[in-house]
């Protein structure tokens, strides 16, 4: 059996493409180009890398952008005078929290805190809502994460038939995390068919590889790099890897001073080849695209707003 990989390059670059290109229209139309703040943390292990690539990419697409780094202690009435000032900030039209935030904050108390017209990442209860229940509350902007995959499968064509099985194997600590678990349970509302069985499961389930040896569709997210094994596989499983590990960092071949980072996900796609059906692998899968998304929201907040003004 051949593996498919599933990079999801083709479908970043295409949105990117048309979120560059747009922007560059409503730049001509209206003078102006969309402002993106992001918000970091110091001690976060990807940080170093996360916060440069969404900066280069963000400047690459002409935006014009806004970094405000956070001492790890940060309190959260420090964070909420920050996005206060963001939101009374006219030439600011999109607010993103780079994850994760330090332990003692609630991540979405914080997205709740931002304008739900800067909050593109689809957090703020009026955006998740729109994702969640379109036909009843307008979806400004579609939450990224379960966009994404929606977008990689239709772009390979991956179709989840009727009764097929779900499995998403899920660390406790995003169970219990109101954002990670919201994010989680939206994309299996969006992404699974209705005739699906589900199910949810932690690292320390008895039943753990007899649900998996079932699943047709598993949903990996642990920070334990290359926990699931190969022989919990049902052949011809469609694998998404969700959850992005820096498990090491080695010196750059051609510039020995510059490191570059190891990640790793919860399985490896060399493992599974013959086995799976399709992986979405870690690195190199889900998140290019859940970025892309990002940013087309992000441009979509500033059309909005330039079109609201010349009303």
């Amino acid at each position: 059996m051949e593996t498919k990989i599933l990079k999801g390059e083709s479908v970043k670059g295409r949105i990117l493409t048309e979120t560059k290109t747009e922007i560059e229209e409503l730049k001509i139309t209206y003078g102006k180009v969309p402002g993106i703040a992001f918000i970091g943390f110091e001690g976060v292990s990807l940080a170093k890398y996360t916060i440069p690539l969404h900066v280069h990419l963000a400047e690459e697409l002409g935006f014009r952008v806004c970094i405000e780094i956070m001492p790890e202690s940060v309190t959260e009435k420090e964070l909420f005078k920050l996005t206060r000032e963001l939101n009374d900030n006219i030439d600011i039209h999109a607010v993103v929290i780079l994850q994760p935030v330090p332990p003692h904050l609630n991540a979405m108390r914080i997205s709740n805190s931002i304008n739900a017209k800067k909050e593109v990442e689809g957090f703020h209860p009026m955006n998740m809502l729109g994702t969640m229940l379109p036909e009843v509350m307008p979806n400004n902007y579609p939450m990224c994460l379960p966009a994404a995959l929606e977008e990689i499968f239709k772009d390979a064509g991956i179709r989840p038939g009727k009764d097929q099985e779900w499995v998403f194997l899920v660390d406790e600590e995003f169970l219990v995390n109101p954002l990670t678990k919201m994010i989680i349970h939206t994309a299996a509302l969006k992404v699974v068919p209705n005739d699906c069985p589900v199910t949810f499961l932690t690292r320390n389930s008895s039943l753990l590889v007899e649900h998996c040896k079932r699943a047709d569709y598993l949903v990996i997210v642990t920070k334990h790099p290359e926990y699931v094994q190969p022989g919990w596989l049902k052949p011809g499983v469609c694998i998404m890897d969700i959850y992005s590990n820096l498990v090491k960092e080695i010196p750059d071949r051609n510039n020995s001073s510059k490191l570059i980072p190891v990640i790793r996900g919860g399985i490896t796609a060399e493992s599974v080849k013959s086995i799976a059906g399709a992986i979405l692998p870690i690195p190199g899968g889900l998140m290019t695209t859940v970025l892309a998304i990002l940013f087309h929201n992000a441009m979509l907040a500033f059309k909005d707003r330039m079109i609201l003004e010349t009303v």
